[in-house]
């Protein structure tokens, strides 16, 4: 039987995801259901058809009978999706909001959130290392470990480093032949950290300058987009900056706490303590209030 016949022939119906999902749940923390179904469902069915699996729970116990079956599993279902300098007139436009960032502190704590294989938060590494030298770091995190072990040596395929004009691929990286790899120099590795996280249930770090979190919630349910928003806006300290896709426009950012001056950037207000705006009186409202505390001294 092929594949393709197998995927035909695998059709789960409500109790068979529902079961799939919980299973999933127990034994990696990751909750499937804050995903959008189609694509991931269509992902797991032909992940499953690959195998030859006749049913979900089939599918399950190939999966469960080893541990790293389930963490490659895992790793399939994460979209690694990514380039250098992704949307080039994005990145310009973060120069000059970095720029505003930096007037108030030279040294950025930034988060490249869902980074995959890197590409990313080394473009990050770049545009600061040009622009704002200084003592920067760069958090990148993501589910897939696979995607993360890459990004944590720093090494990219020739097809990778397609974005990048032939003077930075240079002096930021060396070719090595033997793998036909480029691999980052320490002048760009220096600002770089990696670790494993998942955005829908694991705990925020605090205090960033910076989140990038792009092409990422566009495959998350509703509700997932917006508990993932207000913990970014958490995480973030005031004046900090979430940039986010080309088809992650936050229409409603004013019901979260943000304001935002350009479309995909998104800054939580320097008036914020402890995530409550503090209170802003106008001047007529304290020119009122001082008048009346000057009628109430009278009488």
């Amino acid at each position: 039987m092929t594949t393709q016949m197998s995927e035909l022939l695998l059709v789960p119906d409500k109790s068979d995801w529902r079961r799939f999902y919980g299973l999933m749940r127990a034994e990696t923390g990751l909750d499937l259901d804050l995903y959008k179904p189609d694509q991931l469902r269509r992902r797991i069915i032909a992940l499953a058809a690959a195998h030859m699996a006749n049913s979900l729970d089939e599918f399950w116990d190939h999966i469960a009978s080893d541990s790293a079956r389930v963490q490659a599993f895992t790793d399939k279902l994460a979209i690694n999706v990514s380039e250098f300098y992704r949307d080039p007139g994005k990145w310009q436009e973060l120069i000059r909001a970095v720029q505003r960032l930096t007037e108030r502190s030279p040294s950025l704590k930034c988060w490249s959130a869902g980074c995959s294989f890197g590409a990313e938060p080394y473009t990050l590494g770049i545009l600061l290392d040009v622009h704002f030298p200084a003592d920067h770091t760069i958090l990148g995190t993501d589910i897939d470990l696979t995607a993360l072990s890459q990004a944590a040596k720093g090494e990219f395929t020739e097809t990778e480093m397609g974005g990048l004009p032939t003077e930075v691929r240079n002096f930021y990286f060396t070719f090595n032949p033997a793998t036909k790899h480029w691999k980052a120099k320490v002048n760009l590795s220096k600002y770089m950290e990696f670790q494993e996280h998942n955005l829908l249930s694991d705990e925020f770090d605090s205090d960033y300058d910076l989140i990038l979190c792009r092409n990422v919630v566009i495959y998350l349910k509703d509700s997932a987009k917006e508990d993932l928003y207000r913990k970014f806006f958490d995480a973030l300290r005031p004046g900090g900056v979430l940039f986010t896709g080309g088809a992650e426009r936050i229409y409603d950012f004013m019901e979260y706490g943000f304001e935002s001056t350009l479309p995909f950037f998104y800054r939580k207000p320097l008036d914020v303590v402890c995530g409550s705006r503090i209170a802003q009186a106008s001047p007529a409202r304290s020119l009122e209030r001082a008048a009346r505390s000057a009628h109430s001294k009278v009488t």
